[in-house]
C-alpha cells in the first residue's frame, strides 16, 4: 500500500500507464541486473576481488570475463556497458518514468541495442571462447526479459497516449 501511494503520481494526461505489478517486475530486474554487472564491474577492476564461478570447463567465468572479447575495441570493458545500461534501465523503468512519455521511445530502442548485444555475447561465448559466463548469462537473461517486457509493453500501449474510440 505503501509502494503504490509512492508511486501514484499522476502521468502526462492521456498517457497510458502499465499495472503496478508490470511497473514493479520491470524495476525489479533492472535493479537485479545493476546488481550483478557491478559485481562483474568490480571483479574486473579488481583482482583480489573473487569472481564466484567455474574456471574451467564449459562453465568458465575467468575465462569469458579475462578474454580479448570482453573489451570493447580493446579497450572498453563489456562490463561497464552493462552498468551503464542496467544505470539507465534501472531509472528508465522505474515506477515514476513510466508516467513520462519522452522515454517510451528510449526505454525500446536501449531493450533493442541491449539485446542485440546480448545475443553478439552468447554467439561469442559459444562459438569463439567455448566458455559461459554464469554471470554474464544471468545479465542476458535480465536483458531479455527486459526486451520482452518493454516491447510488450509499447505493444499493449503502455507509455502511450490512449487512444479515444467514442463517436
Amino acid at each position: 500500500a505503501a509502494l503504490a501511494a509512492a508511486i501514484a503520481v499522476p502521468a502526462e494526461p492521456g498517457i497510458k500507464i502499465p499495472p503496478l505489478w508490470y511497473q514493479v517486475a520491470t524495476w525489479a530486474l533492472a535493479i537485479a541486473g545493476l546488481g550483478v554487472s557491478t559485481y562483474l564491474t568490480i571483479t574486473h577492476y579488481d583482482s583480489s576481488v573473487p569472481l564466484a564461478c567455474s574456471d574451467n570447463g564449459l562453465i568458465n567465468c575467468a575465462l569469458v570475463t579475462s578474454s580479448a572479447e570482453s573489451m570493447v575495441f580493446g579497450i572498453f570493458p563489456v562490463a561497464v556497458l552493462g552498468l551503464a545500461f542496467f544505470v539507465f534501465m534501472t531509472a528508465a523503468v522505474s515506477p515514476w518514468a513510466w508516467r513520462l512519455k519522452f522515454l517510451t521511445w528510449v526505454r525500446v530502442a536501449s531493450v533493442i541495442v541491449g539485446i542485440g548485444f546480448v545475443l553478439y555475447l552468447v554467439y561469442t561465448e559459444l562459438f569463439t571462447l567455448d566458455a559461459i559466463c554464469l554471470w554474464c548469462t544471468s545479465v542476458h537473461v535480465l536483458t531479455f526479459l527486459l526486451f520482452v517486457l518493454v516491447v510488450g509493453g509499447v505493444a499493449a500501449g503502455y507509455g502511450l497516449r490512449e487512444r479515444d474510440y467514442s463517436y
